[in-house]
């Protein structure tokens, strides 16, 4: 604290004339007291010393006035001049220079390319209308923790009854087809309600948006609004296209206008390519049970909150409305918890809002840490360097330069190297993050990740260079002025022995660079181990020899006999191919980014649940899937070609939710539903081992499967078990495709293994394992440079010592050991002190891992074994070359 207390009254006295000539006096007084005894020491008559004196305490009382009369002018002018003085001073130390901008160029340049990600995913905002004020609002149920978006039924409600938000609206995510002209895309589109682009500002960048009304009630306005990147991409930017017909999903629609260039669409990452009105939802099949089913939590509410209003107060107002409703709907919105949330904390999905901040949080520390790391490095880079400037430091302070002179010069110094250091490693940075942007996850959906270098990004890397200047500075310039000047005049820089106590605060910075870097390799061996885990980890399936193939008759118009007649001839065609064990039909594969699932009613026990009902995944397959995935069937049977939309529904229920809703009890014959707790009901026919289907971090859930002639869809993936590698087949089945239809197109054509490194899948483990094993190798670089520079660099100021010692009898190893110790006490205590920190630290990190304890002990082992190894090895020059120093060329060293 006393430490801080200096440097916060020097920083103040710097602009008070007055104090800077108060300082003047005391240090030049002090001086030539000692100058005029140092003179008559030298043989000088008390007159004439007396007389030297007055002339040096004339010059004195001129700098005082100069002091007095410049003011700011004065300030400026010596700020100009220290720039200068330092610019000369770092050309003419071109290697210290290059290591130490490299050295802060890395540093910052890793915090600048995490800081472009975050902002590109948080802070960011929508480029809309008070984006500032825009809330996603979703809702907690007592099966489903973090929340989950809202029933369109249950937003008409809010819509209604809420008094906290000046407009809502919102949007249904789904997959379709879109068509023209014999060629038909697979597209990312939205079904917004007709308020949806003037309560967000959105202007047309051709034709029109939707009026007020317009689509609002089902099955109405077939128009469609195309998303300016598609427009461009799909149709050349053709300005005809306006009031043309194209095929959406099936129907004939008209496109009425594009949305302006900057909106990519509300959900990020996915560029949105078309924008449907909500009427149009299910009109490809018939559907209108989005409109009325409260349990289908489909629906992505965006609402703007007053002004005045908190998020905190809205969700308290949401919670009144949510238990009226409760009561007024008990079987599906008892329990529910409404959440109000900054929409940029909900991206992609509300879900994410309550570990979004910890990730970036995480990421974020441990790059601070690799920055820290690197300016503890140029410190001591700068104390070794002010130890050698010594002599003329004192000359400097003769010659009449203040204590807060010399800690400016000081600092102008660091904070130049900061600023170059800064502006490479904004370069680097930005490379990184330009590489970045082309890493992406598994599949054919337009992701849209944007690191644009803006004010945001520009104020954080001015914030760390200036930061990084000052860490990296302060402390060889709190150094610089206590200095005895005469002993340092009379010297001349000379290292007494056993003077080791000068070196505390540079051994102190090499205990706290190794601690950092300690902390940031045990993160990267967490993730590490994690990948590892989830990589290893039981999924339920054979994800080996599996190749998946999309299709969606209903891009080109396909009703639902011929689209079932086509899968009939390529499931049979498929099985026949050569190198295929076996083929079978899904809606959607584990770990994808589109899948089933609800709420389930378990027959006779609705009454009796006071909780919402229970959730649950599905998935529609065909009767050879539990082969084809290897998925055993643990009771009852699979499905057979005798189920069929003329027999009784059935289903095949996971071990999780055959215990949860029938525990104890014979699951088979039991029968549940997913549309009310009156049915219509499906009975268990099997239970199916539990799997992984939606991430791999998930716990045991509850899922069931139908068949596939019982529940249609139009979007099918052929999975083919082969026994020879799988890419192998898919030159052959995409020629059996379009052998059937040309104009078909496919999506997602690559093996389970190839699938399964998707955004749901290992991706982001990766992803996460990567980055800190990138920090931590980075942070352990410029600790084990920071060790090497000062065992080197001490062992170069004892080499007088190291003479003395020699001459009385010291053999090379004795040498040896006696700098290899002093090596092993700073790792140790290095490795020790991060250690114990990272105890502490690691804790946060146990939400983002997949089977590792956050005090993992084999990585707390391995690790700190690593650096201290790594850290001896490093100091092994250093030592040996202490040994073959000459006694006699020691003895006359300075």
């Amino acid at each position: 604290m006393s430490l801080l207390r200096s440097i916060a009254g020097g920083l103040r006295s710097l602009f008070r004339k007055e104090q800077v000539t108060q300082e003047l006096d005391e240090e030049l007084n002090s001086f030539l007291e000692m100058a005029a005894e140092e003179k008559m020491k030298q043989g000088m008559s008390r007159k004439d010393a007396l007389r030297a004196v007055r002339l040096e305490r004339g010059n004195l009382e001129v700098t005082k006035e100069i002091v007095r009369s410049a003011g700011w002018e004065s300030f400026v002018e010596t700020l100009w001049q220290d720039l200068r003085f330092a610019a000369r001073m770092l050309r003419k130390s071109p290697s210290f220079t290059a290591v130490a901008v490299l050295t802060l160029a890395l540093g910052i340049g890793a915090n600048t390319a995490i800081f472009s990600m975050a902002n590109a995913f948080l802070f960011r905002p929508l480029p809309v209308k008070n984006a500032d004020r825009l809330m996603v609002v979703a809702a907690r149920t007592s099966r489903y923790d973090p929340p989950i978006p809202l029933s369109y039924a249950a937003f008409l409600d809010y819509q209604r009854q809420n008094n906290v938000f000046a407009e809502m609206t919102g949007y249904a995510l789904d997959l379709g087809g879109l068509g023209t002209q014999g060629h038909a895309d697979r597209i990312v589109m939205c079904y917004v309600p007709s308020n949806f682009f003037t309560m967000l500002g959105l202007r047309p960048a051709l034709g029109r948006l939707p009026v007020p009304g317009e689509g609002d009630a089902p099955r109405s306005a077939p128009v469609v609004v195309l998303g300016y990147s598609y427009w461009q991409h799909r149709f050349g930017g053709d300005q005809r296209l306006i009031g043309q017909s194209v095929n959406l999903n099936g129907q004939a629609v008209t496109v009425i206008g594009v949305v302006e260039k900057g909106f990519k669409g509300p959900y990020a990452t996915v560029d949105i390519d078309a924008y449907a009105p909500v009427g149009m939802y299910g009109a490809g099949t018939g559907s209108t049970t989005f409109f009325t089913a409260r349990e289908d939590s489909d629906f992505r509410v965006l609402a703007t909150l007053k002004t005045a209003l908190t998020a905190q107060q809205a969700e308290s107002a949401l919670n009144i409305v949510a238990q009226r409703l409760a009561q007024q709907y008990p079987q599906t919105d008892q329990g529910h918890i409404i959440r109000v949330i900054p929409e940029g904390l909900a991206r992609p999905e509300p879900a994410v809002s309550d570990s979004v901040a910890l990730v970036t949080t995480v990421f974020l520390l441990l790059v601070g840490l690799v920055l820290l790391v690197a300016c503890v490095n140029v410190a001591n880079l700068l104390l070794a360097r002010a130890a050698a400037r010594e002599k003329e430091i004192a000359v400097r302070a003769a010659m009449g330069a203040g204590r807060l002179r010399l800690i400016r010069q000081s600092l102008t110094e660091s904070i130049l190297l900061a600023a170059v250091g800064g502006a490479a490693g904004a370069v680097m940075g930005n490379w990184a993050c330009r590489t970045l942007e082309q890493v992406r996850p598994i599949g054919d959906l337009p992701i849209r990740i944007g690191f644009t270098f803006d004010w945001r990004v520009f104020s954080y890397v001015a914030t760390i260079v200036l930061a990084a200047g000052i860490l990296a500075g302060l402390a060889p310039a709190l150094r610089m002025p206590r200095t005895n000047l005469i002993e340092r005049l009379r010297e001349g820089g000379r290292t007494l022995i056993g003077d080791s106590g000068r070196h505390w605060l540079r051994n102190s910075l090499v205990i706290g660079q190794l601690a950092g870097s300690l902390i940031v390799l045990l993160a990267a061996g967490l993730f590490a181990r994690s990948l590892a885990r989830a990589e290893s980890v039981d999924l339920g399936f054979d994800r080996h020899n599996l190749l998946n193939v999309g299709i969606n008759p209903g891009l080109q118009g396909y009703d639902q006999p011929r689209a079932e007649a086509f899968f009939r001839e390529l499931l049979r065609r498929a099985k026949a191919l050569p190198g295929a064990e076996s083929a079978s039909l899904a809606y959607s594969v584990p770990m994808s980014y589109y899948n089933d699932g609800g709420v389930v009613y378990a027959e006779g026990q609705a009454s009796a649940t006071k909780g919402r009902a229970p959730g649950a995944g599905f998935n529609s397959v065909s009767p050879e899937y539990f082969e084809t995935m290897r998925i055993p069937i643990l009771e009852g049977r699979a499905f057979s070609d005798e189920d069929t939309a003329k027999t009784d529904r059935v289903a095949i229920v996971n071990e999780e939710m055959a215990k949860r809703l029938w525990p104890g009890q014979d699951p088979i014959g039991r029968r549940f539903s997913s549309i009310s707790a009156s049915g219509p009901f499906v009975t268990v026919i099997g239970v199916a081992r539990n799997a992984k289907y939606n991430v791999i971090s998930e716990w045991p859930r509850m899922f069931f499967y139908l068949p596939l002639a019982q529940n249609y869809k139009q979007i099918r993936v052929l999975q083919m078990r082969t026994s020879v590698p799988p890419e192998t087949l898919i030159p052959v089945i995409e020629a059996q495709v379009r052998e059937m239809d040309p104009n078909l197109p496919m999506f997602d054509v690559m093996s389970m293994e190839k699938s399964l490194n998707g955004g749901n899948g290992f991706f982001f483990y990766k992803m996460a394992a990567a980055f800190a094993g990138i920090l931590g190798a980075l942070g352990l670089v410029l600790a084990l440079v920071g060790v090497y520079g000062v065992v080197s660099y001490t062992g170069s100021l004892r080499t007088h010592e190291i003479g003395v010692r020699m001459a009385l009898g010291a053999n090379p190893r004795n040498i040896f050991g006696l700098i290899l110790r002093q090596a092993t006490i700073l790792v140790s205590a290095g490795a020790g002190l991060g250690l114990v920190a990272a105890l502490g630290v690691t804790r946060f990190l146990s939400s983002l891992l997949v089977g590792v304890s956050s005090y993992d002990p084999a990585t707390f082992v391995s690790v700190p074994a690593l650096l201290i190894i790594v850290g001896l090895v490093a100091c092994y020059l250093p030592a040996r070359r202490a040994t073959r120093v000459d006694p006699v060329e020691a003895l006359h060293y300075e």
